[in-house]
């Protein structure tokens, strides 16, 4: 399976240079500089989560399997027929779970960073979540139940998740009967747009017979606003990722009585006690100015952009070429390797909004570099 997700990164590459120039010749460029780059660490920073909670991304799936099947398999998940079911019923699974992040805070929470970019491109496609596994295993449990093996279950997210990336482009029409039957660009735009009409529609994944049986589809009529309800300016991928957290964590102590605490953690994003209803602006991104970065104002130099350039395909390097000893490496020494990537992620960030200068960014490449040499060279050597 990381075999197969290293030799993908270079087409999706190959893909989004292919959009990036299509935009320019066609006058419709999508992509932004920075933008472009949070989307891209937190694809990195998404992929080295799945080390680290492991457990709750396939562990627990594998443990209900076991019980109930103990080492049985059915073949039958194994044949076309089979493959086609498990995709239909993960899809089914998954349409669940994507509404729950959507309508419920705590699953917003993991979520939100999907839906932070106020650009739409496959760049966002990448912009995957990384605690979402924590809360989100328990939607896929129905598949053990039935008897999906669990590599076949990994198999079939790893389809799900290639198909949906050529969804996230401005680039292609809507497709007639094809909208109908499965998600699309077209589907997929209203998915990620703030138009009061759009909000809270097409949740599947690659099927939209679930949103039209229960209710929560919308067809894309007029042109989308992307992002968050109340923008999120950040390109701080650490923040990108807890800001929402501590947007809970805020309501959860503000509010009163236990329910009312209670209530801050399932009802829909924004909810509060105050007003005993759902926030107007459900959609609540924190506000901060923590790696802040207005794209109508915000330019950066040949050197920053060349220094950008050289610490993302450093970072993307040294995560290739430890997920190609993933499958070898002690927990306890992948965490300090991973440790050192988010850092340097994180450092990515700061440089982009001048919260560092390049000496500072050199001294955290060099502490970093040394902590990955240190764990992974016994690997490689």
């Amino acid at each position: 399976m990381e075999q197969l997700v290293i030799f993908i990164i270079p087409i999706f590459t190959t893909l989004m240079v292919v959009e990036f120039t299509y935009g320019l010749l066609k006058k419709k460029n999508t992509y932004s500089l920075s933008d472009t780059f949070s989307n891209l660490m937190q694809g990195l920073i998404s992929r080295l989560s799945q080390f680290v909670n492991h457990f709750f991304h396939i562990g627990i799936y594998s443990i209900v399997y076991h019980l109930v099947w103990q080492d049985y398999q059915n073949t039958f998940w194994f044949s076309w027929q089979g493959i086609a079911l498990g995709l239909v019923i993960f899809d089914f699974c998954d349409y669940w779970l994507h509404r729950a992040e959507h309508e419920i805070a705590i699953f917003w929470a993991s979520h939100v960073v999907h839906h932070q970019s106020k650009h739409y491109n496959l760049s966002v496609a990448l912009r995957q979540v990384s605690t979402e596994p924590i809360l989100g295993f328990v939607f896929y449990l129905p598949l053990a139940l039935i008897g999906l093996p669990p590599q076949q279950l990994l198999l079939t997210v790893l389809v799900v998740l290639f198909y949906q990336f050529w969804i996230h482009t401005e680039h292609i029409p809507k497709l007639g009967w094809f909208d109908a039957l499965f998600n699309s660009p077209a589907n997929h735009r209203v998915h990620h747009a703030t138009n009061p009409q759009y909000i809270d529609k097409n949740y599947g994944g690659f099927l939209m017979v679930w949103d039209r049986m229960f209710g929560t589809y919308e067809p894309e009529v007029e042109a989308c606003v992307y992002g968050t309800k109340k923008p999120f300016e950040s390109v701080d991928p650490v923040w990108s990722i807890l800001s929402e957290y501590v947007s809970i964590y805020q309501s959860v102590k503000q509010s009163t009585g236990c329910i009312n605490k209670f209530r801050a953690l399932f009802m829909p994003p924004g909810w509060t006690d105050l007003q005993r209803e759902p926030n107007e602006v459900t959609r609540l991104a924190s506000s901060t100015t923590k790696g802040v970065i207005c794209e109508n104002t915000a330019t950066l130099g040949n050197r920053k952009v060349k220094a950008c350039l050289a610490q993302f395909f450093t970072i993307a390097l040294l995560t290739i070429l430890f997920l190609s000893t993933e499958e070898e490496i002690a927990y306890l020494v992948a965490l300090p390797i991973i440790a050192s990537l988010v850092l340097m992620c994180w450092a990515l960030g700061a440089l982009i909004v001048g919260r560092l200068n390049y000496w500072q960014l050199l001294l955290i490449d060099s502490i970093s570099a040394v902590a990955i040499y240190v764990n992974l060279s016994p690997l490689i050597s």
